[in-house]
């Protein structure tokens, strides 16, 4: 009798589990609890200086346009009847649909999150900033392939790039999504991690300096799959996989930025020599980038290489040494090494240009010459992470006040706030997003520096269970 019972109380307590579960409550179970971010202890007022309140104002107007114009008339998002944004019916293509929402996302909640929104400059109520930047969210989640709603993407080349902003900005606002949501994000993030565990990074040229991918560097894709996976291992440490990602992630970082004298550097890094680390390279030698055919500096200053001190100091944890790897050549390539004319572009010298915020371009630009906000970030990071010591005359915060301060300019000519003209300052289709996922960096990277300076750290990672 007593055995019957038994069985009936389990069996009820099953049922009750699964009905628990139906109605979108917490999920106890322990490798899919999210470390919280613990805003109380970020208490230190932001840093009242020139460049930090122009990078703030920056982002700010980034926001009112993305509030306002963008949000309202560009995309007129609307909400369907599944309570969700219909973000397919956009456009054809992905990286439109979701990238665009995602960046735009990303800056409103930095915004929020880090106490400098202001509705006098964005036009819009917090309140209402807030349940739109969680609208987006939420809904880039839901089309996700893994969540068996629309099956709109999942798996795509630039994938883990949206996943990375989405979660990003997701966990900034964590408290504030419902149980379902929560779960359609996780289950996005962790998605489009695992998909990497068995792949290996790729290179622009093979250990023998044979092109793979013609005039097409993979620094970028690699950093970007690196984002993803170190998000997910921060986010989720108690998962099985996390020590997993994040093994994944350094072996990624080291190869977006690997440079030829690495086949053979016997520096050790995480454990073992940077030699046996990468299969080929993705940079030439000081430090610049082949993208599109052409020596690329936007290349060089991909927000993607470095945004690790901020994921990782946000849950006070140390960054991984391999996320500073090369990045000190990297800045050194575009503030110091200079180029010949011929056979490059005339006047020749270096990329950027004492004085000025206009950047040489040694091969030309296929993106616009009115780019500046993707420098200004580099720089602010090159100088808040101590990475322009190569440089030779001019440090980071120099080379930021020029570059932040023709970003503002740029912005001060529009009533909404936007940055661009068109496609002659900068031709991507994203340049507006582009704006507010860089500022949102460059501003995180400055107020965060405040609260919590990083600490790096290099220890040999498990590539193993937790």
């Amino acid at each position: 009798m007593m055995k019957y019972h038994l069985k009936i109380m389990i069996a009820i307590l099953l049922v009750i589990t699964e009905v628990n579960l139906a109605k979108g409550q917490v999920n106890t179970d322990a490798s899919l609890m999210v470390q919280p971010i613990n805003w109380g202890k970020f208490n230190k007022k932001a840093p009242n200086n020139k460049i930090a309140n122009n990078v703030k104002t920056t982002l700010l107007h980034a926001n009112r346009f993305a509030l306002t114009t963008w949000y309202k008339d560009l995309k007129n998002y609307q909400q369907d009847s599944t309570g969700y944004l219909d973000l397919k019916s956009k456009s054809k293509v992905n990286e439109y649909r979701y990238r665009f929402p995602a960046a735009m996302s990303f800056g409103i909640a930095i915004a929020i999150k880090t106490g400098i929104y202001d509705q006098t400059v964005t036009g819009v109520s917090l309140q209402g900033a807030k349940e739109k930047t969680l609208l987006m969210i939420r809904s880039i989640a839901y089309d996700h392939k893994i969540n068996n709603t629309r099956k709109v993407w999942g798996g795509d080349w630039q994938a883990a790039h949206w996943a990375y902003y989405t979660g990003y900005g997701a966990w900034l606002l964590w408290d504030d999504f419902s149980p379902k949501d929560q779960s359609n994000i996780l289950k996005m993030m962790i998605a489009e991690a695992d998909r990497f565990l068995p792949t290996a990074p790729l290179y622009y040229k093979d250990s023998t300096g044979k092109v793979i991918f013609k005039g097409d560097s993979k620094i970028e894709e690699d950093a970007w799959n690196a984002e993803l996976l170190y998000l997910a291992a921060v986010m989720l440490p108690n998962h099985p996989n996390s020590n997993k990602w994040l093994h994944k992630a350094v072996e990624y970082l080291i190869a977006a930025t690997s440079l030829p004298s690495d086949l053979n550097n016997l520096r050790i890094i995480h454990g073992q020599p940077v030699s046996s680390w990468v299969k080929g390279y993705n940079m030439e030698e000081p430090g610049f980038v082949i993208n599109h055919g052409i020596i690329h500096p936007m290349y060089n200053a991909l927000a993607s290489m470095i945004n690790a001190p901020i994921v990782f100091s946000l849950a006070k944890r140390p960054t991984p040494e391999a996320a500073r790897f090369n990045l000190d050549k990297i800045y050194y390539s575009v503030t110091t090494h200079r180029f010949s004319s011929p056979p490059y572009k005339a006047p020749g010298g270096t990329m950027y240009q004492e004085g000025k915020a206009d950047v040489y371009y040694p091969e030309g630009s296929d993106w616009g010459l009115g780019v500046y906000d993707t420098y200004a970030n580099l720089d602010i990071a090159a100088f808040t992470y101590g990475w322009d010591n190569l440089s030779l005359k001019h440090k980071g915060e120099y080379w930021a006040k020029l570059h932040v301060d023709k970003v503002l300019e740029q912005q001060q000519r529009f009533a909404d706030r936007h940055t661009y003209m068109g496609d002659q300052e900068n031709s991507y289709l994203g340049r507006e997003e582009a704006i507010a996922s860089r500022m949102g960096s460059a501003w995180m990277t400055i107020w965060l520096q405040q609260q919590v300076p990083v600490v790096y750290e290099d220890k040999p990672i498990l590539n193993s269970i937790k």
